[in-house]
């Protein structure tokens, strides 16, 4: 099957290439991009790199952050809880099933899954998630926490480093704060 375009048309199209993409594949990008329901399976990126690796970690602390990606969506953090994975577990499909559910109709373009610590502060953790920060972020600007009323929380922060503190999917005020409802919080 062949399409007529312009030249200027198939310009525009060259210029939101990647790579070596070819036609095809930059339209097929635009239009996951505007039902945001993409055609190709979401890639996984694994910290340590190695799923092996990966496997053998969160078996030893039973803990990962997990990022989602979506289509014109900032990134989405979680908490995995991997205290019933076990070592005869298979990891992917755990996350087919899991975190990658509906994949398409929730429009998951990525996943990325890095292994914490069992002794990571789980306050400062919820704390970056509920601004959409992951926890490494939200351990660099050092929030700091302050219950207004019974509603909201103010949080301010001991480093203002801008490039994660633009980051921050709420809206951050003159004076470098945020207010949080009270309910994305349970502390």
């Amino acid at each position: 099957m062949n399409i007529d375009v312009s030249e200027k048309t198939f310009e525009r199209l060259s210029n939101l290439a990647k790579g070596f993409d070819t036609p095809d594949a930059v339209i097929n990008r635009l239009i996951d991009e505007v039902t945001k329901k993409p055609e190709v399976k979401p890639v996984i990126f694994f910290n340590p790199e190695n799923e092996g690796d990966f496997k053998t970690s969160l078996l030893e602390t039973k803990l990962a952050e997990v990022c989602l990606f979506s289509a014109n969506m900032k990134p989405s953090y979680s908490l995995w809880n991997a205290d019933k994975f076990k070592d005869t577990s298979n990891l992917k499909a755990n996350l087919w099933s899991g975190f990658l559910r509906g994949w398409k109709d929730k429009g998951i373009t990525k996943i990325e899954l890095t292994v914490l610590d069992s002794n990571v502060d789980k306050r400062i953790l919820e704390i970056g998630h509920a601004l959409g920060l992951s926890y490494h972020d939200t351990l660099i600007i050092q929030p700091h926490i302050h219950r207004e009323d019974e509603n909201t929380y103010l949080i301010s922060f001991g480093n203002e480093d801008y490039s994660i503190i633009d980051k921050i999917q709420h809206k951050v005020d003159n004076d470098i704060n945020v207010y949080l409802p009270s309910f994305m919080l349970d502390l």
